[in-house]
């Protein structure tokens, strides 16, 4: 028997595993692993465990209709590898390599000494073919987008299942009861879901997607919001790729979805030009904390800093998972030049609630030298990012009675100001450190 290994490849089209598995005519079992030593990585949040088994669901709902069982196994791979070859015997494993933390490194290499070992062959593709040099990239990229997309006939499939009383023995901890309960703050996972918001986006949502990039209001409705689905595998970039193309055919928004385009090669190139990725051990502490400084710290955290736009920038990634780039960036400036002894605390933070999480991409965005001159001012970019306004009375409902001059500042509210708004700086809303203030330059009236 072979078995088809699922990772972040959540799908069945554009399948090249699935599809060799296929070809191979042998029969087959199709399994995913929770496994602990991702679990206990340090990154993974209950959000990612409710989106990966939304996308389980999703494709168990296709493949029944086949009568193939997708089996899901609480365990790490190699655990239960051992014992189904043990009762069964494998002769080959399909899966994409699934790389970036030095976790899955050593879990690959004790993998692979096993299957050299059991003479087992493991073909972990790569999602593309190989790798050209940087001045051939892109013409690369771009053929590899081109080519067919391949939904697979799954009544080619010889299905294999195993007993429920061997799944209990194969999984040796138990999936949390919040990964099985819906919370529609967060994006669901799943194909179909990814098919929805891809269509939704390709026919509606890009009419505004050139204003909504650095929109923080705009982008909750107009940016792809695809993040999540190609980062759990839901969707591949060739199939988004060609489903663009198709729509700037039809005439949909070309100039939003070339746009579009251009940061989806940016993607992959980050992805396949980056080897190492985040991991939670990095970057152990080089100061000391005082008690001040950690519930600072916290406030950070739970979005109560005191400066409007980075609070609702956290508390929108807390509540549901998404933000746009530029918004990430002022988080991250923020912990970087406030909170130093806390960064890598604070990086953990930023990658458990982050719904898109992929390690190499985050390693690559939080890996970036950030100057000291080039730390972003919160006051200025809350003053001249399009719609703040919509976007700070949505997720600061306290500071919804004020008006823009102070929505930004709200620390120059006077007392009688603080009354007659409802707003009580130290109260109802924090006061920042008064040294963390920044100066900004006001113009003065002209007399006439």
């Amino acid at each position: 028997m072979n078995i088809l290994w699922f990772q972040r490849d959540l799908r069945l089209a554009d399948h090249a595993p699935l599809q060799a598995a296929i070809e191979a005519g042998q029969p087959l079992l199709l399994i995913y692993c929770y496994e602990p030593i991702m679990l206990n990585e340090g990154h993974f949040n209950p959000r990612h465990g409710r989106f990966i088994m939304e996308s389980l669901q999703d494709l168990s709902n296709v493949l029944k209709s086949s009568g193939i069982v997708l089996h899901v196994f609480r365990n790490d791979f190699l655990a239960v590898l051992q014992k189904i070859h043990r009762r069964y015997g494998v002769g080959c494993i399909f899966s994409y390599r699934e790389k970036g933390l030095k976790a899955l490194e050593k879990r690959n290499e004790a993998i692979e000494a096993f299957c050299h070992e059991n003479e087992i062959d493991w073909q972990a593709s790569e999602p593309l073919e190989e790798l050209p040099t940087s001045a051939n990239w892109k013409k690369f990229w771009q053929k590899e987008m081109k080519k067919k997309v391949i939904t697979p006939d799954l009544s080619r499939i010889k299905p294999i299942s195993v007993s429920i009383g061997f799944i209990e023995e194969l999984s040796i901890i138990d999936t949390p009861d919040q990964y099985y309960i819906p919370d529609f703050h967060f994006q669901r996972g799943g194909p179909e879901q990814a098919q929805d918001w891809l269509n939704s986006f390709l026919k509606i949502r890009a009419v505004q997607y050139l204003e909504a990039d650095n929109n923080p209001y705009l982008s909750r409705y107009n940016a792809s919001r695809l993040s999540p689905y190609i980062a759990w595998g839901n969707l591949s970039v060739r199939q988004i790729f060609q489903a663009c193309q198709q729509a700037i055919g039809e005439g949909f928004y070309p100039n939003a979805l070339k746009d579009f385009l251009a940061h989806l090669y940016k993607h992959d190139h980050i992805l396949f030009t980056t080897h190492q990725g985040f991991a939670c051990d990095l970057l152990p502490s080089e100061h000391v904390g005082n008690e001040d400084r950690e519930k600072l710290f916290e406030c950070w955290k739970k979005g109560r800093l005191g400066f409007p736009l980075v609070d609702a920038s956290m508390r929108c990634l807390l509540e549901t998972g998404y933000l746009i780039p530029r918004l990430r960036l002022l988080l991250l400036s923020v912990l970087k030049q406030r909170f130093p002894e806390f960064e890598a605390k604070g990086l953990c933070w930023l990658a458990q609630h982050s719904l898109d999480f992929e390690p190499r991409l985050f390693y690559y965005y939080v890996s970036q030298p950030i100057a000291s001159r080039k730390y972003l001012n919160p006051v200025r970019e809350s003053q001249k990012m399009e719609s703040s306004i919509h976007f700070l009375r949505i997720w600061l409902p306290e500071l919804v009675n004020l008006p823009p001059r102070f929505l930004h500042e709200p620390w120059r509210l006077r007392r009688s100001e603080q009354n007659r708004y409802a707003v009580w700086l130290g109260s109802s809303y924090p006061v920042p450190p008064k040294e963390w203030i920044p100066r900004t330059i006001r113009k003065k009236k002209q007399l006439t």
